[in-house]
């Protein structure tokens, strides 16, 4: 005789192992239910079990989920590895954050002195970058021999990172309202600067600010903190496969404070 199913719902006993009712039950009997996951345990084997993973809509006990769904060793490299020190080998993922890198309280005060002792007329040597959000120091123009403190900070990122630098930049951000949007460096984009330069540095001096990392796919954002002083760097990996930016800060946050940032590119030995 055939069992009699009067109703959707899984017969609890005949899961746990024994129903009274046997064929005249008017609950399901299904051998191919997961016995584990029906009660509520765990089971092992997830979901690559043979059985089915159900929870009976006559079952009263309260369910609770899994907190861990794949059993399976992963050895996939991390998108992104933080180093809050200088790595004795870089890899293609890195991001490293160094707060006071250079602790000088006054550093942001004396770079400005120095830049405008060059002899070069305000007006000339700032540019906006892309036409908006913040300034930039116009590399067409010699500038960089005669502001000295920028010369020791480019020394000690070469010194410390074991970089061979290609190119500098001079950022300043005159209050809150300066900012930079979600961009590559150049070597994502541009083959042949790509060949020479593999790793981008960054320090920043005077107001506190965010460096803030957008993936390029799925939009997930990470950012950090760079107080006075703090260094930011990150490798080839991290250029190409996430945007970078200094986001502006909130309407209710805003003031006059400002911010410089000295970035650096160029080559180091990577795994």
């Amino acid at each position: 005789m055939s069992n009699l199913v009067t109703s959707s719902k899984i017969c609890r006993f005949f899961v746990q192992g024994k129903c009274n009712n046997g064929e005249s039950c008017k609950f399901l009997h299904d051998k191919n239910i997961c016995r584990k996951f029906f009660l509520g345990e765990d089971c092992k084997h997830g979901d690559s079990c043979k059985f089915k993973h159900i929870i009976g809509s006559n079952y009263k006990k309260k369910f609770h989920p899994k907190n861990t769904e794949n059993f399976n060793p992963s050895h996939k490299p991390a998108d992104m590895i933080i180093y809050a020190n200088i790595p004795n080998k870089y890899t293609a993922n890195d991001v490293i954050i160094l707060p006071n890198f250079i602790n000088d309280a006054n550093i942001y005060n004396k770079l400005l002195e120095e830049m405008g002792n060059t002899g070069i007329k305000e007006s000339e040597l700032w540019k906006l970058w892309h036409g908006d959000n913040h300034l930039i120091a116009d590399d067409h123009l010699d500038y960089k021999e005669k502001v000295p403190t920028f010369g020791k900070i480019i020394d000690k990122l070469k010194s410390e990172f074991k970089i061979d630098v290609k190119s500098t930049r001079f950022n300043l951000y005159k209050n809150s309202d300066d900012w930079k949007p979600f961009h590559h460096d150049a070597a994502a984009v541009k083959e042949h600067i790509a060949k020479v330069q593999n790793f981008t540095i960054g320090i920043s001096f005077g107001a506190t600010r965010e460096i803030a990392f957008e993936n390029a796919k799925t939009k997930t954002t990470v950012s950090f903190v760079l107080e006075n002083g703090t260094v930011y760097a990150f490798s080839k990996n991290i250029n190409i496969n996430w945007k970078h930016g200094i986001p502006q800060i909130s309407p209710e946050k805003k003031n006059s404070d400002g911010r410089i940032s000295i970035i650096a590119w160029g080559a180091v030995n990577m795994l």
